[in-house]
């Protein structure tokens, strides 16, 4: 076949050149689209883009795209990383969808490992088909509680972190509630507010126990669970909250001292509260402590909380070691 014989010369040529450049503009938009998204498409924006239902299937029998979940893919070309996964699963649902509870704190930064299943809050009467590894949450968040972050909604901060604590337990959510403290991006004051707000909702018994211990609970409850494992592992010789003056820094409330082995024992409660207690830690004053012959054992709410006998071997093992 020919040229058309009523196209002027080098028609075709420049049909294929605006064909090629087409072609370029749709792959530096869904290149863009990619590196904002963490290498996952939606099936809508592939088609937004200008990329044809037949293309769309060619590349997926060829495997340069993955489905990773309803209508949406991986391309080939990027790792399916913990981001990646959960932005499948917000793009599957799509909507007025949030993400909520353990999966938005990881998001937030305040869990090291992407928890599973992923929740995301959906209006209730929306329905949706269940998504493997997704954890649909029939609830309105209000809009002063959600906000987007990297390109996703999620929860702001304050609910984040109740609502992870909530679902995660004491332990854990302990983890969750100390950090957002320690680095200042919630208050135990914002807390306390919005839990009141939350009062009869899941998890309410595990957030106010929470709270106490934030609010220096955790100290006392190490403290105690410090003296009562010594004493059943039969380690005598100490004393509690004892006055002691540090060389060249004054005088400073010790939890324990061993005073024959000149031991001194601080009882942590959360990250969150070493600011008030430092009075031991830093550098000069434990120098300080140390060329008077003293020294200094640490240990934490966590710890003593879930291995209490890590602890108990230390402190043994430094009291063996002192003459």
């Amino acid at each position: 076949m020919g040229r058309n014989r009523m196209d002027p010369p080098g028609s075709a040529l420049r049909r294929r050149d605006m064909d090629t450049d087409d072609r370029r503009r749709r792959e530096a938009r869904l290149h863009a689209l990619l590196r904002r998204q963490d290498g996952v498409i939606h099936l809508d924006q592939a088609r937004e883009i200008g990329y044809s239902d037949a293309t769309i299937r060619r590349r997926v029998a060829t495997k340069q795209w993955v489905r990773i979940a309803y209508r949406v893919y991986l391309v080939a070309t990027h790792e399916e990383t913990p981001r990646a996964t959960i932005r499948a699963a917000m793009l599957s649902v799509g909507g007025e969808a949030v993400l909520v509870g353990p999966a938005a704190a990881w998001w937030w930064g305040l869990l090291d490992d992407r928890p599973a299943p992923i929740e995301i809050a959906v209006e209730r009467e929306r329905q949706h088909r269940r998504r493997a590894g997704v954890l649909l949450v029939r609830r309105t968040v209000p809009d002063v509680d959600r906000t987007v972050r990297r390109g996703l909604r999620v929860t702001t901060l304050v609910p984040t972190v109740l609502d992870a604590a909530a679902t995660l337990g004491i332990r854990r959510g302990a983890e969750v509630v100390d950090r957002a403290l320690q680095r200042r991006v919630v208050t135990l004051e914002a807390l306390r507010h919005a839990q009141v707000r939350r009062s009869g909702r899941r998890g309410a018994p595990v957030i106010a126990r929470l709270l106490a211990l934030a609010a220096g609970g955790a100290v006392s409850e190490a403290e105690r669970l410090a003296h009562s494992g010594m004493r059943a592992a039969g380690i005598v010789g100490w004393a509690a909250n004892v006055p002691m003056d540090v060389p060249g820094f004054g005088r400073a409330v010790v939890d324990v001292v061993f005073g024959r082995e000149k031991v001194i024992l601080e009882i942590d409660g959360w990250a969150y509260h070493r600011d008030v207690r430092a009075f031991l830690v830093d550098g000069p004053r434990q120098s300080a402590l140390a060329a008077e012959g003293w020294v200094v054992v640490r240990t934490h709410w966590y710890e003593l909380t879930e291995n209490p006998e890590v602890f108990l071997a230390t402190l043994r093992g430094v009291l063996a070691s002192r003459p």
